[in-house]
């Protein structure tokens, strides 16, 4: 072998390593995406609930419903790459009131905005696409930092505890809406499974339904606390 073909040889291995360890980075990088942005719903949804006011509860659960929509597709962009899916398993951090809770819904958003600009200069060297998901991401993160500063600074620090609330004495009845809005969520979501010919098997159409599912809630959750804001209007 000459010294030239060794040489070339030899560079064309090393940018082959280099670029599967860009590639193993991105993917280690949009799973930690994926894992901020399903813990960010959580805690924002939790959160929402202890909020003293119904307008930061509203403004909350519109953020995490925003947040949840970006998980499909940190989903498919990792399942692509020949990822798995990071556990669900969240502890949110709670606040003693609506301050305390707004303060740290700030403190993960702006985490996630810092962290995702490392994550997308890793994404430039490897998938110019998946630098414009994670940009539209960054840009919308923005966006949920300057509305919960917003809220933070209208909020008191002394705000008591929620305690009882109207919205907490009805909860039965939206344990039952979320019922029925999840009973007729499958039946449509069946309807397309069995017209595509079944091409998943049951069990495993199942556990991907109940994951969907838990993405939806944040999205059920606003459209709850509208429909009680209307019921309370009339």
């Amino acid at each position: 072998m000459s010294l030239t073909t060794a040489v070339f040889t030899g560079w064309h291995r090393f940018l082959a390593v280099f670029s599967a360890d860009d590639r193993q980075r991105l993917l280690e990088n949009l799973c930690d995406a994926y894992h901020a942005e399903a813990g960010a719903v959580a805690q924002f949804t939790q959160h929402a609930h202890r909020m003293y006011y119904p307008h930061f509860r509203e403004g909350l659960l519109r953020i995490a419903a925003e947040a949840a929509a970006h998980i499909p597709w940190l989903e498919e962009k990792i399942l692509a790459l020949g990822g798995t899916l990071p556990q669900r398993s969240f502890t949110p951090k709670m606040g003693r009131n609506s301050w305390e809770c707004l303060r740290l819904d700030l403190e993960k958003a702006q985490r996630g905005r810092v962290n995702l600009l490392e994550w997308i200069h890793t994404a430039e060297q490897v998938e110019p696409e998946i630098v414009v998901g994670l940009r539209r991401i960054r840009a919308e993160k923005q966006q949920h930092c300057e509305e919960l500063r917003d809220m933070l600074m209208k909020s008191d620090p002394y705000t008591p505890p929620a305690t009882t609330t109207p919205h907490e004495q009805v909860e039965p009845q939206k344990q039952a809406w979320f019922e029925q809005r999840k009973s007729e969520w499958l039946d449509q979501e069946r309807a397309e499974w069995e017209a595509g010919g079944k091409q998943v098997p049951w069990a495993e159409w199942s556990g991907e339904r109940e994951f969907r599912w838990a993405t939806e809630l944040p999205h059920r959750d606003l459209e709850w606390a509208r429909r009680l804001a209307e019921q309370g209007a009339e």
